[in-house]
């Protein structure tokens, strides 16, 4: 079994024993490099996938493929990355497949599941991938068998609440705020006797602000205070996000401090947006029945390492950026065992 949290900038995947991350990046058409070799050139380089006639090469770079698009999920590209990355995990055809849609997308305005969206993506992730090996062979990537779609925001819920023994924490409501890189999706899930468990649909959804958000601000920060004659690429201030540090031209800069700024001066407004949907409308009032909120994605990684005020009840896992992915581990080895 094998699970996979798609986002835009990263994909997180697992299969109980193992976890890792690949990055969301691809370029279009097939990138050629000749490499040196112990005095020969060799033909080489990043793997080349091929879907429904798209070529993609698996390797960021400038100019490399936008997922920040609303048909993210159904794409090409994101088949290509996720078939990839779940063939690299030692996926084999016919194994499970547990992965999600988000919260705006799974969900219709009335509560229901959006059937059709879940079935789209069922179907897009068993489509055919080739892979074009160097020596001009093909390798047909192996099919998932059973694929279960879950709501992202639900997933870092499951990874808290299941324990190692398959066991649910006692607990009446839990949020949760997840911080990906295009967007934030929001959950309230209730915890009743008898094992009739529900999400609050009214207190759950999501919005098109996250970490790239916090990139994108960065880079225009970056062009500013450095005077470059033009702004970064997004993949180096994505980078620079995390590290606080720059290079340009053959120069490396410290960057800490507009880093620091765009931080404080951006993320508490996702938050504050999170807020009014946890709460419905009622500020920190409309929290105070949540046992927890849990703040996972990459985003909670940035609020950690500022010191963001947070919500009291406000519990960052570790490796937040995994949580999603550890709760569709979780879930999909409580259905496989049930």
């Amino acid at each position: 079994m094998i699970a996979i949290d798609d986002g835009y900038g990263d994909l997180k995947i697992g299969n109980g024993r193992h976890f890792r991350v690949f990055p969301s990046k691809a370029i279009s058409g097939r990138v050629v490099r000749s490499r040196y070799v112990d005095g020969n050139f060799e033909i080489g380089g990043a793997p080349v996938l091929e879907s429904e006639g798209s070529i993609f090469t698996i390797q960021d770079g400038a100019n490399a493929e936008d997922t920040r698009f609303d048909d993210w999920p159904n794409s090409t590209l994101n088949r290509t990355l996720c078939r990839h990355a779940a063939a690299e995990m030692g996926m084999r055809d016919g194994d499970n497949l547990v992965t999600g849609l988000p919260m705006s997308v799974y969900f219709e305005n009335d509560g229901r599941v959006n059937q059709k969206a879940v079935q789209r993506r069922v179907e897009s992730l068993k489509k055919p991938v080739v892979q074009h090996m160097p020596d001009g062979m093909q390798r047909h990537l192996a099919v998932p068998g059973r694929i279960k779609i879950i709501p992202q925001g639900m997933a870092a819920i499951f990874d808290h609440l299941i324990q190692d023994d398959g066991q649910m924490l006692r607990m009446d409501a839990v949020g949760v705020v997840d911080i990906g890189a295009r967007t934030t999706d929001v959950a309230v899930y209730l915890l009743q006797d008898g094992g009739e468990n529900a999400i609050e649909v009214s207190r759950s959804g999501g919005f098109r602000r996250g970490v790239s958000d916090l990139a994108d601000a960065l880079a225009l920060e970056l062009q500013k205070a450095l005077r470059l004659p033009a702004q970064p690429p997004f993949s180096t201030a994505a980078a620079s996000l995390r590290s606080g540090k720059f290079k340009a031209s053959g120069q490396d800069y410290n960057v800490d401090s507009q880093r620091l700024h765009v931080l404080r001066t951006v993320l508490p407004g996702i938050l504050q947006e999170a807020e009014q949907i946890l709460s419905a409308g009622q500020g920190v009032a409309g929290l105070m029945d949540l046992d927890r909120i849990l703040l996972v994605g990459g985003g909670a990684y940035l609020a950690e390492s500022i010191g963001l005020s947070l919500w009291k009840q406000t519990h960052i896992p570790q490796s937040p950026e995994l949580a999603n992915v550890r709760g569709m581990v979780k879930l999909g080895q409580v259905l496989e065992n049930g």
